[in-house]
């Protein structure tokens, strides 16, 4: 009997992988949330030692690892859990030595090569250089966040998001959260966030809600790394960022904590582009929570708990373009029917100054937030062999905010909750020193209820060329889980460190939506006279269920050819399979492959999964002799596939209902509803291209580490990465310019997605390092790149083209192209008080003036691509297509204003023409630029002895302390002359993250 394709998609490949995950089991470890000791054992002659004794001893929980050297005498300690480390070395005929304060940290393999002397000399007992950590093992790029940086940098939020963006290669659009932070030329929904080596994305979309702050609280992350680019096989899931946290544990010693921030409007300045209200806006801010973790059973049972909760309201000025007195009572004269619209609009306070049509609406609102997140987490060792230990995390928070719309507001509102979920089970067993095996079951949920509520009380949002978006009433629940098997192991072989692992993943995404459209008039004109220029509509979607099942598998050798030279050689596959709907309800579309009739049927295949998704990776590191191993070269080239944005792949169910493009009916007006009808011309299904392509991403690059004086590490590095089949969005079934007639005359046009956009990065980065030595950390970077794309730099991400027939033309510096970056960090104990170089001996001034810290966070970018665009009529476009119409570019006018870049005139209007004939514009995508970013956060903090093993702690915090006005992009609608080129918001219009005005902060904190 015949297998169906289906059978083998949805069953078979995912059961084969799972079958030989069991059967590996457990003989398969990634070391994503874990760190690794390697390094030789040498004696003063150089001669390598074998069979030395290593120990690593955990100082917090007292447990130790042992290996031994190789007959080389290399040694290799993999899977050690995070945190501070002795380190013993011991063999016959050599004294012990040991090395103390070795800094095990996520994500990272240290090398310490020791050199032992003979029996008889004094002992060598020494403490570890860990300012100077070099990475000998991979070439890739990217960061850890540190403890001392987690816990004591100013955050806008306390969300530890904001963190990511500090690292080389990172750009922070606005905002500082996960939808707002990109790396190395990558799209939003490429990079992946893990959290003790889970999937911990909000699943529908990679990232989370920007409201979502304590999904992972602040309060229970030990550190985390970023590596942007060329991460070695055993990571990387998709081609972007990869973001791994990794959480706190008890230790021997009860320790905890007790905290509360506290912000208000008091002590914050204005926005300084919020001129339209007299008074300063209210809020109020207060983050508390704490934190309790030690022993169960001494040495062997430990346990950890957080929690954190947030409530904050922030009074907010809701500018508005809306009809003037005048253009009200014409319109209620003119078209009757247009006045329940006319109503919804709040009154106008002042003229615009160039529309007598237009007025200004000053409004006034609130941002309601609430949020409250608990973490468990229990650590037990059955030996020094076997070890187990389960987190917990939950977080349930609410958000009701104005619902804006092009950078203006009216009086509807958003209201979101989410409930995202995250655990974990974890076995680690030991074979032998050389023989380590990982086990992980995880379970990660993220869930979204999105409730849009408007005046109008319509399904439809109603634009209007010139005015205000007024919003249309809409409800989508968006449920996403995951269930992850993972199975590692690292087997030592002599110089090779051989890695392998398999993760099977369970996707459930539960979608659906209430009925909704938009109404969009191209003219203040076509308004008064009731002509709509184009509608769409879309029927009552009912909550549908899609899975699907993937699986991701690596093989790894990290080869220690010599003793400065390692070379990491390894191979990743991916299946990343396709949806079905659990019930077959959905109904794909797609002309290519199922006719001219365009629906494949209810119960339809969504397409045909890729089954060749393998990614070789390669990365050499050299630590040349004459460099006294203070220098490192690295150099590595990788593919790496992606599933792009799962909310991107659901198409098909949408087809389940009435869907209908307005585009071409003559005489079209307002109410639509005799319009909707199964005429020829106006249905508009969806279509998703079934001949699946995942996208991939090549990426190369070369860099040279130095150990610098002060505990320093300087790297320079350039990166390169060529993105290949990236997600296009776009229409078809357009009309045929000659004729005027629809390819498929049935159907208007019909959406499409697919994957044949291309994008490219190059990037020049420098960055400076220091850990946490003698009470100074230092960080700081500076990136210099560019990224070309056709409209998507990848997952998520995607425009609509001004021309589907010319992707080509699309092909522009892309939308999150930031040509410079630079970030800088610091945590800094001032030198005086008890221990310090200054200050030390007891007294009042020691007291007063010691134990003072001071951070510090800098962000520098120039500014974001600026798309311009027109407005037209279906009628005015030969193709009957009107989305993201450009207008012309004038030849020899500036972009730049006469007089300069002003917030009132950004963009210089003269260089642009609107188009007159049916053609295309002829100006570039992204062809303006807008305004730099410059922001300094500072923090001061006390710290007071209350016991022996208890300090309380304050901290005063300032975001954006030189209050510069963090302008947003300009407007740059050219068929709105009245508000074109103006920048009317800041580039973050939240109460927290980068791009605020000046906020003041205090913190109180008790630690025991």
């Amino acid at each position: 009997m015949r297998l169906s394709k289906r059978f083998l998609r949805v069953f078979l490949v995912p059961a084969t992988s799972l079958v030989l995950t069991l059967l590996l089991t457990p003989f398969l470890s990634a070391q994503i949330d874990r760190a690794g000791l390697n390094g030789t054992v040498k004696d003063a002659d150089g001669r390598s030692i074998a069979g030395a004794k290593i120990t690593a001893l955990q100082i917090a929980t007292g447990q130790q690892r042992d290996t031994v050297s190789s007959a080389t005498g290399t040694y290799d300690i993999p899977e050690l859990p995070l945190g501070l480390y002795r380190v013993t070395y011991d063999a016959s005929g050599f004294h012990e030595k040991i090395i103390d304060g070795i800094q095990q940290t996520v994500g990272h393999t240290r090398t310490l090569n020791v050199v032992m002397s003979v029996e008889g000399m004094t002992q060598q007992v020494e403490v570890s250089d860990v300012g100077t950590q070099l990475d000998e093992t991979s070439a890739a790029l990217g960061a850890r966040i540190a403890p001392e940086q987690v816990k004591n940098l100013p955050l806008n939020g306390r969300n530890w998001s904001t963190l990511t963006a500090l690292v080389p290669g990172a750009v922070d659009t606005g905002g500082s959260n996960q939808r707002s932070i990109r790396f190395a030329g990558r799209g939003l929904d490429d990079n992946n966030f893990t959290y003790d080596g889970i999937d911990a994305t909000n699943v529908v979309n990679q990232a989370q809600q920007p409201f979502v702050r304590l999904a992972i609280p602040t309060e229970a992350i030990q550190e985390f790394r970023i590596d942007t680019m060329l991460f070695t096989a055993e990571n990387g899931s998709t081609p972007g960022g990869q973001i791994a946290v990794a959480s706190k544990t008890g230790t021997n010693n009860l320790h905890g904590s007790l905290f509360e921030f506290l912000r208000n409007d008091i002590f914050d300045a204005r926005q300084p582009i919020d001129t339209l209200n007299p008074n300063k806006p209210a809020f109020r801010l207060n983050q508390y929570g704490g934190s309790l973790g030690g022993p169960i059973l001494h040495d062997k049972t430990f346990f950890y708990f957080a929690y954190e909760g947030l409530r904050q309201t922030l009074g907010q000025t809701l500018p508005g373009l809306v009809p003037s007195d005048s253009f009200r009572a014409m319109v209620a004269q003119q078209s009757p029917a247009l006045i329940p619209i006319l109503n919804a609009f709040p009154e106008g306070q002042f003229p615009s100054g160039t529309s007598t049509n237009v007025s200004e609406s000053i409004g006034s609102g609130r941002q309601l937030d609430h949020e409250d997140s608990v973490v468990l987490r229990l650590d037990h060792h059955f030996s020094t062999a076997d070890s187990v230990y389960l987190r917990f995390n939950f977080d349930a928070s609410y958000s009701d905010v104005p619902l804006i719309e092009g950078q203006t507001y009216l009086n509807d509102r958003q209201l979101v909750t989410s409930r995202p979920v995250n655990g974990e089970l974890e076995s680690l067993h030991l074979f032998s020193p050389r023989l380590v095996n990982e086990l992980k079951f995880g379970f990660n949920r993220g869930n979204v209820y999105t409730t849009d509520q408007s005046v109008l009380q319509t399904p439809y949002a109603i634009s209007i060329s010139g005015f205000t978006t007024l919003s249309g009433n809409e409800y989508k629940p968006g449920v996403g889980n995951t269930y992850s098997y993972i199975d590692n192991l690292t087997w030592i072989k002599g110089a090779h460190t051989l890695k392998f692992g398999v993760e099977v993943r369970r996707i459930q995404l539960n979608q659906g939506n209430t009925a909704n459209g938009t109404i969009t008039f191209s003219s203040a004109a076509n308004f008064l006279n009731n002509l709509v220029s184009s509608a769409t509509y879309a029927a009552e979607l009912p909550v549908n269920g899609l899975r699907k099942t993937e699986t991701y598998s690596y093989v790894e050798d990290e080869w220690k050819v010599r003793d400065n030279l390692t070379l990491n050689a390894g191979v990743r596959y991916t299946f990343y399979n396709i949806f079905h709907e659990v019930l077959g309800r959905a109904n794909p579309f797609d002309f290519a492959t199922c006719g001219p009739q365009g629906y494949c049927g209810v119960g339809a295949s969504f397409g045909q999964p890729n089954t060749l998704d393998v990614d070789p990776r390669l990365s050499v590191t050299w630590a040349p002799d004459a460099g006294g191993g203070r220098t490192v070269l690295r150099s590595g080239f990788g593919l790496y596939h992606g599933d792009g944005q799962l909310d991107d792949q659901n198409f098909p169910i949408s087809n389940e209902i009435a869907q209908y493009s307005l585009n071409s009916i003559a005489n079209l007006s307002y109410p639509i509803t005799p319009f909707l009808s199964d005429t020829p011309g106006i249905i508009a299904p969806r279509e998703a291209d079934r001949d699946r392509k995942d996208m991939y991403v090549a990426q190369w690059g070369l860099s040279v580490q130095q150990a610098l004086p002060h505990e320093l590490v300087g790297t320079l590095s350039y990166v390169g990465s060529k993105g290949t089949y990236l997600l296009n969005t776009s229409y078809i079934n357009l009309k045929d310019p000659a004729t005027g007639l629809r390819p498929y005359p049935a159907f208007g046009q019909v959406q499409s997605r697919g994957n044949e956009n291309n994008s490219s990065y190059q990037g020049f980065v420098a960055s400076l390092q220091r850990t946490f030595t003698n009470g100074l950390l230092l960080s700081a970077n500076y990136t210099y790149s560019h990224e070309i794309d056709q409209d998507s730099a990848g997952g998520g991400d995607s425009d609509f083209p001004q021309n589907p027939a010319c992707p080509s033309c699309e092909r522009a510096s892309g939308d999150f192209d930031v040509r410079h970056v630079f970030n800088s960090n610091a945590v800094y104990d001032l030198p005086f008080g008890p221990g310090k170089a200054f200050l030390s001996n007891s007294g009042i001034a020691s007291e007063v003036f010691g134990r003072w810290s001071a951070t510090a966070i800098v962000t520098v970018r120039t500014g974001l691509p600026v798309n311009v665009t027109e407005d037209r009529s279906s009628s005015s476009v030969a193709t009957g297509y009107t989305t993201s119409q450009r207008p012309n570019r004038v030849s020899g006018v500036s972009l730049t204003p006469p007089g300069g870049h002003k917030i009132s005139q950004w963009i210089n209007p003269a260089a642009f023409s609107l188009v007159t004939g049916s053609g295309y514009g002829d100006s570039p995508r992204n062809v303006a630029r807008g305004p730099d970013l410059w922001q300094a956060d500072f923090g001061l903090a006390k710290r007071i002895p209350l016991t022996e093993k208890m300090q309380l702690q304050f901290r005063t915090e300032f975001f954006n302390i030189f209050n510069r006005a963090q302008y947003g992009l300009p407007l740059a609608d050219l068929s709105s002359p009245t508000t074109f080129g103006q920048i009317v918001g800041a580039v973050n219009t939240g109460p927290v993250g980068t791009g605020t005005p000046r906020q003041i902060q205090f913190m109180l904190r008790l630690e025991f």
